[in-house]
Formats: structure tokens, sequence, C-alpha cells
């Protein structure tokens, strides 16, 4: 037999199994990279807060909305800050609260008062008795 001959006959022999190897991982890698993608957003979620208006003017209302993944639904948030009325309290600081909703989400209204001194106050959270581990600067104006 030729040299070309075997190598054609090689060729040959080794392709089916060749083109099995190679569609075999392309669909695998397909398949996880479809299914990494719709659960990456969940895995990847963090806490979040954000206070609207940012600043805002002492008297007037903010609102305090987020997600929480950590927490399920009907959990109570506690959104801690200076800015906020001592009507409520957490560990003698004011605070405010809100439940968890669909998707993880809260929101809660708070008139900030209107002897509050004008500077950058922080609003922390917590729920389900752990800290959230982010925090935001609210601004307050005179």
């Amino acid at each position: 037999m030729a040299w070309h001959d075997l190598n054609a006959a090689a060729a040959s022999r080794r392709r089916p199994v060749q083109t099995a190897l190679t569609s075999w991982p392309t669909r695998s890698i397909a398949i996880f990279a479809a299914v990494g993608a719709l659960a990456a957003p969940t895995l990847a979620a963090r806490p979040t807060i954000k206070v609207n208006p940012n600043p805002v003017q002492r008297g007037t209302f903010v609102r305090v909305h987020g997600v929480v993944p950590g927490c399920r639904r009907g959990d109570l948030v506690t959104l801690i800050s200076r800015a906020f009325s001592h009507q409520h309290e957490f560990a003698g600081l004011p605070a405010v609260f809100a439940r968890v909703r669909r998707h993880h989400r809260y929101s809660v209204r708070s008139r900030i008062p209107a002897r509050r001194r004008p500077r950058r106050y922080r609003v922390s959270g917590r729920c389900g008795g752990g800290n959230l581990g982010v925090s935001v600067r609210l601004r307050v104006l005179a």
C-alpha cells in the first residue's frame, strides 16, 4: 500500500470518532453556557439600597428601596440612618422598616425631620438577623 493510501485509510477511520468527540463538547458547552446565563443573575445578585431623591430637602419624604436576595418574601428589612426620625429605632439608632415583596424587593417612604442637620448620612440595612453588607450615603440639604 502506498503512503497516501495508508494516510487516507487512517483519516477515514478517525473521522467518525473525531466528529463525535468534537460535536459532543460543542453541544455541552452551549448547553452549560445557556444554563449558566440563566442562573448567573440569581447567583451573582447582591443586596442593594437606593435612596430617592438624593440629595433631599429636610422636612420632605425620601423613598428607600432595593433588593435583598438573601431574605424571603414577608421578611422585615430594617433600614438604619441618623437621617431618619427617632419614631422607630434599632439598637438606639433611627430606623425605618420595609417588608420584602416579590422578587426580593422592598420599598418604604420616610420623612426626613425638618430640624435634621444638613450633611451626608449613611443608610445601612439588616434582614434576617444579619447585616446586608451594603450602605449608601444620603445628602440632606437645608
